[in-house]
């Protein structure tokens, strides 16, 4: 082992600690570990800080200020209306759209902004009903949690993004496709919503915490123009990232800079609002890793991780056994610490094993991506166990007999989906 590789692991070790512990941002702890690799003499400054003009960061950057332009449309108050209409209409119908509504806004916004429009019609259920307040609350947050980002839409656009800006630098010659995310969390998604519709009565009864309930405050309607223009902007980007076979790669990744430039020069929004956006802590951990997955990459680091874990794992393990050690070893784990947390942590260590032992990167890849959102067992899991335990008053304990076997159930149904749908050797 070389001084360079040492002085890499090093700074990777401070970097597994402050992801694990959170005590520093995401964004900040990558760019302390850029700024290490250029102080030590690892790399160059071009190299250290590549991230900022990867075509991942900045097709996610401003996909990201574009699918938060969908949130000030008419899609989301027509939503509210569907569900407002479903009043009085019978449980099963009720319980059915709120799933659905649930999904749907799970791929045009975040967590804490979609289950706070859902609280809002969750905590107007009757108390002593089958669907009660807090029943309904737990299972509208467990289905959030588990399909945040699934569907290449919005935000779930920007996803396939992130996960390659995690190992690109490793695995250079894999990438995840605009859909291939999707389709190795349909099944497990898929079932898990049916395990909610038939289940949800395993869910304890509690009585929700109306103190931690607030309005949620209508945005200001835009014009029709400006609509119009969100809509037209958006469907483009969606073309071409569905037409990724017949448009160049470049062409493909600057349509979102593009659209967002469209968007501010007819005022749809304004500069001050895209620089928020595009200066938050989400890109710079993507810019940051992606420099992170380079040097791993160009130092020979990634390759000896992923040898060491096969070593640890037995020399030469059964594919089946590396898919299942990945799967599992990310669903307990994110339970403990954040989704992008666990996914920065664990897929660069994926994408390497997979390497070194002659596997299917993006098997490996998307199984650990995929389980890293089975955050619904604790409270610590995300923003929705959060919600959903503190507003709920639900003991960890107690919800078991419904979180431990839905987890089961996505964790089987992932490992047997995703090594049908990307063989393990392909």
């Amino acid at each position: 082992m070389t001084t360079q590789m040492m002085i890499v692991l090093a700074i990777m070790a401070f970097m597994v600690v402050m992801l694990l512990s959170h005590k520093l941002p995401y964004g900040l702890t990558a760019m302390i570990c850029c700024t290490l690799f250029v102080l030590t003499g690892v790399a160059d400054i071009p190299t250290a800080f590549s991230g900022f003009s990867n075509k991942t960061t900045i097709m996610v950057a401003t996909m990201i200020v574009v699918a938060s332009q969908l949130s000030r449309t008419s899609v989301i108050h027509r939503l509210r209306g569907v569900l407002e209409n479903m009043k009085g209409k019978g449980d099963i119908v009720i319980m059915l759209t709120m799933f659905v509504v649930t999904i749907l806004l799970s791929q045009l916004m975040g967590q804490i902004a979609c289950l706070s429009i859902m609280l809002i019609f969750v905590t107007t259920l009757e108390e002593d009903s089958k669907l009660s307040p807090a029943r309904m609350l737990f299972a509208v947050c467990t289905l959030n949690t588990m399909w945040t980002s699934k569907i290449p839409i919005g935000m779930g656009a920007t996803m396939p993004g992130t996960i390659n800006s995690f190992f690109e630098g490793v695995a250079p010659d894999y990438a995840i496709g605009i859909a291939d995310y999707f389709k190795a969390a349909a099944i497990p998604g898929i079932l898990g919503l049916i395990y909610c519709i038939v289940a949800f009565k395993l869910i304890p009864q509690q009585e929700v915490n109306k103190d931690d309930v607030h309005d949620v405050k209508e945005q200001e309607a835009i014009s029709k123009r400006d609509e119009m223009i969100i809509f037209g902007v958006f469907a483009v980007i969606m073309a071409s990232f569905f037409l990724s076979g017949h448009i160049d790669e470049n062409i493909q990744n600057i349509l979102p800079l593009a659209g967002v430039l469209v968007m501010i020069l007819t005022k749809v929004v304004s500069i001050k609002d895209v620089v928020k956006t595009i200066t938050g802590d989400m890109v710079f951990m993507i810019a940051g890793m992606s420099a992170v997955s380079t040097v791993l990459g160009n130092t020979g680091v990634g390759e000896l991780i992923g040898q060491t874990v096969l070593n640890i794992l037995g020399g030469n393990p059964a594919p089946i056994f590396v898919v299942t050690v990945f799967t599992l070893v990310t669903a307990v784990m994110t339970n403990f610490l954040s989704n992008m947390g666990t996914m920065a942590l664990m897929i660069p260590i994926a994408a390497s094993t997979a390497l070194a032992g002659g596997f299917n990167v993006q098997t490996v890849v998307l199984v650990t991506s995929v389980a890293a959102w089975m955050a619904y067992v604790l409270p610590t899991g995300c923003a929705g166990s959060m919600i959903a335990f503190g507003t709920g008053n639900f003991n960890a304990l107690e919800t078991l007999k419904f979180t431990l076997p839905l987890f089961v159930l996505q964790v089987v149904s992932l490992i047997v989906s995703v090594t049908l749908l990307f063989p393990i050797y392909a």
